[in-house]
């Protein structure tokens, strides 16, 4: 533990002595005393300069020799409890920033949801999010933030915290571009973002693993798009038929609520409340509800359409079981199925109410994603890469496109966080410029330029290349990847016409 704070409490101690003592020799007259101090005889000039002089100054003295020697103490030690106060409080700035970046709740109202999309300790994730191309609801691909600071600085790490992306779910953060977070809240969570950050070592010996992942979701993209044109389709049959699933949901509702209100009348032999009369009747509603609600369901519907199966043994009380496994008693499980009809009646009233424009766009949706399969905009000839470009060596041009795609695709390849749905072009530009039609030859006459620029990255208002001025938009990817594997990025972006 520091000195100072002692050596403080002792000066202060000696400080409020002489203080008192000062107030006690001034003060008037007391019981029992004659004649008032002001009043009587003062002192002798031999008492002033002699006896006390001499104790003021003996005072005086060892307080000074006291003060020598604590100031430079407390002084000595004033570093080390700024270093402790400076830790202390980048401990408290992570935790409210990671309680920032956490789903809010009950035992953490602070929270904004970041954890959402970039997943726990920033490791990246998706969100929801509808292509405005193709109209198709997909999983937009959100960044990994445990090694952003690989990447860019602070600064640049604030400015998108700020402003966000536009054209994809990453809103504006910051209060200057309307979002809810002021400066010292976004300092918070930069300083939690630096301590998630991975170890060098790691982010380098991920690259490999990356690398194969794009290269294996280059291999599936026909079948991610037949997928989505698959749930698709599915999802313009629910929409179709919505208005005469609201029908049967409606008609239902009201035949089980009947059923349920004369329900003890007749025999009862598993004496639960239901007669056995009602609890073939509720099984028969139920299969006419899943034959005719719960058709064309789509992945979000299926869950809901399930719930509409019930069938209960009139010999037993208890014919189902809940999620954990524990009995239900009929008349509970036959209001819920009541309860359900309900849910469903609500869920299907604003799809009817607006079926013709919902209808036109899922139509226009599907039309969408028939042409993105049918033109295959994404699709790379490794063959006529690796002659072209890489000595005819194929490997070499899947690495590079492996390491293009998962590191500079997000920026400069149009569509590709939405998916295979909506990917145009490798290089077709998105928030970063176009690298097409020549476009990195242009800017770049050397690649020894082209390479520096890709190691570095742009620093805001610093010129690049041919006529180029840098917004600190473009990292810098020297400490993540090889010089190998940036050569091979180089030579990728200038063979793309």
């Amino acid at each position: 533990m520091s000195l100072g704070p002692f050596a403080v409490a002792i000066a202060v101690v000696f400080l409020l002595i002489g203080l008192a003592y000062l107030a006690n020799s001034g003060r008037g007259p007391r019981p029992g005393r004659e004649v008032p101090p002001n009043l009587a005889p003062f002192l002798t000039d031999e008492d002033l300069e002699n006896k006390r002089l001499n104790k003021t100054l003996v005072a005086a003295l060892f307080l000074s020799a006291f003060l020598a020697v604590a100031l430079p103490v407390y002084f000595l030690t004033e570093t080390g409890r700024q270093a402790d106060f400076n830790e202390l409080y980048e401990e408290e700035a992570v935790h409210v920033g990671e309680n920032i970046f956490q789903e809010q709740s009950p035992d953490n109202p602070e929270g904004f949801g970041c954890i959402a999309c970039h997943g726990a300790e920033g490791v990246g994730g998706g969100a929801d999010f509808v292509d405005p191309r193709t109209g198709a609801s997909v999983t937009w691909a959100a960044p990994s933030l445990n090694d952003v600071f690989y990447r860019y600085d602070d600064e640049e790490v604030r400015f998108w915290l700020i402003w966000g992306r536009q054209g994809s779910p990453m809103p504006a953060w910051g209060v200057e571009a309307g979002g809810p977070l002021n400066d010292q809240q976004l300092d918070f969570v930069i300083e939690y973002l630096k301590s998630i950050q991975i170890p060098q070592e790691e982010a380098l010996a991920a690259v490999d693993a990356k690398v194969i992942a794009e290269l294996a979701s280059l291999a599936g993209a026909d079948a991610s798009i037949a997928t989505a044109i698959t749930d698709q389709t599915a999802e313009l049959a629910a929409v179709s038929s919505a208005p005469e699933r609201l029908r049967w949901a409606e008609d239902l509702e009201a035949l089980l609520d009947q059923v349920l209100q004369g329900s003890s009348s007749g025999l009862d032999t598993d004496l639960d409340g239901l007669s056995d009369d009602s609890e073939t009747e509720i099984n028969r509603i139920s299969e006419l509800a899943f034959a005719n609600i719960g058709t064309d369901a789509t992945p979000a519907t299926t869950v809901a359409a399930n719930r509409l199966i019930l069938v209960l043994d009139p010999e037993n009380p208890f014919s189902t079981v809940d999620e954990t496994g524990e009995p239900v008693p009929d008349q509970t499980a036959a209001e819920g199925l009541l309860a359900e009809f309900g849910s469903q009646i609500l869920a299907l009233d604003p799809i009817v109410a607006n079926n013709a424009g919902i209808k036109a766009t899922a139509e226009e949706t599907l039309i969408n994603l028939d042409k993105a399969g049918e033109a295959r905009r994404f699709a790379v000839d490794f063959g006529e890469l690796a002659e072209s470009h890489f000595d005819g060596n194929e490997e070499t041009a899947k690495r590079a496109y492996g390491l293009f795609a998962a590191n500079c695709a997000r920026c400069h390849t149009a569509g590709f966080s939405a998916g295979w749905v909506a990917t145009f072009e490798p290089g077709s530009g998105a928030m970063g410029p176009s690298l097409r039609t020549g476009r990195a030859l242009v800017q770049f006459p050397d690649d020894e330029d082209h390479y520096e620029f890709i190691l570095k990255g742009s620093v805001n208002g610093q010129a690049y290349g041919v006529n180029g001025i840098g917004r600190g938009w473009m990292p810098g990817f020297g400490t993540v990847l090889t010089e190998a594997d940036l050569r091979l990025i180089v030579d990728f972006e200038r063979s793309l016409r």
